[in-house]
């Protein structure tokens, strides 16, 4: 008798580990905004080490370019083909991803987002840098710079995606508070191409021969912006603040051809927004939104032990 029950013990033990999800069969794709900036591939270390340490699957995908927002939501239905169990999204459009994250939600699959949301309360959580606030500390540096008078340009990366509306937002909210000798033009869109952003500065500078400084936005952008400045020869006349960071930006601040740039914890923000949607799978309460600091880097603390991390993620 007793060997039967040991017998009917052992059987349900069984069954009951056949009912559970084994974390390896977990899977938490990343929707990115693209993969061709260092940003994203910082992002993706970050996520992909996360995955590692929980022992999940992930992957990366994101369109060729940070305007393709039919792409983008191509590679959402593709992933939901998948059947994940969550998705982690950085959404290249606020509106237009609704609609996929809604299905997404109809499906029984978890989302967040990061770097960029979404106008919808179905993310669970957004992992980001709080670009208002970027933007602010971007403008106070730079406004410095000037001794708190003249015209400012923005180069500005993608028109209607969440980052870089807010980043350009907080720049001009504190510019206007702060420094009411600072006049702001009208914000340029560059779609993050450093071509682009090259060519609309190189105008900007044109049609306003007393321009003191420019700001840009995105890595795309302060590329591109420093690549006009170095072929118009303003560097160290013309100021710039540019956001994100790269072996090139990182050049053209050495260099003098930028004055400094908002650097974020692309690498955080991939682990945290991964180990966000785990703990959610887990049934664990998370934080609706999850900030990640920046740092303004400029030739003062370039060299700083802190700033190391933040500025070589794969090694120098």
């Amino acid at each position: 008798m007793k060997s039967i029950k040991l017998t009917l013990l052992a059987t349900l033990a069984m069954v009951g580990m056949g009912t559970a999800q084994a974390k390896d069969d977990i899977y938490i794709p990343v929707v990115s905004k693209g993969y061709q900036h260092e940003f994203w591939q910082t992002v993706k270390l970050g996520s992909d080490t996360a995955a590692k340490e929980l022992g999940v699957k992930t992957s990366f995908v994101g369109p060729a370019a940070e305007t393709q927002v039919s792409e983008q939501i191509q590679l959402m239905e593709d992933m939901m083909a998948r059947r994940p169990d969550a998705i982690l999204l950085a959404a290249l459009d606020s509106n237009a991803l609704v609609v996929p994250a809604e299905e997404a939600k109809a499906r029984g699959i978890e989302i967040a987002t990061f770097d960029s949301g979404i106008n919808s309360d179905i993310p669970k959580s957004f992992i980001a840098t709080n670009n208002i606030k970027a933007g602010a500390d971007a403008a106070m540096t730079l406004a410095n710079m000037i001794d708190g008078k003249g015209k400012v340009g923005i180069i500005a990366h993608v028109a209607g995606t969440q980052s870089a509306v807010e980043r350009s937002q907080g720049f001009i909210d504190a510019m206007a508070e702060k420094f009411p000798n600072i006049e702001v033009l009208e914000v340029q869109y560059s779609d993050g191409d450093p071509q682009k952003a090259m060519d609309k500065t190189i105008d900007m500078v044109r049609a306003n021969p007393d321009l003191a400084a420019v700001y840009a936005t995105n890595e795309g952008a302060t590329l591109g912006v420093g690549n006009a400045i170095d072929s118009l020869g303003l560097a160290g006349k013309l100021k710039v603040m540019g956001f994100d960071n790269t072996e090139g930006i990182i050049a053209f601040l050495k260099a003098g051809t930028i004055q400094g740039f908002v650097v974020q914890d692309a690498y955080q923000i991939g682990y945290q927004g991964l180990t966000t949607l785990y703990n959610v799978l887990e049934g664990k309460k998370v934080s609706n939104v999850i900030d990640i600091p920046v740092k303004v880097v400029t030739s003062d603390n370039i060299n700083d032990p802190e700033m190391h991390t933040l500025l070589y993620p794969f090694g120098k």
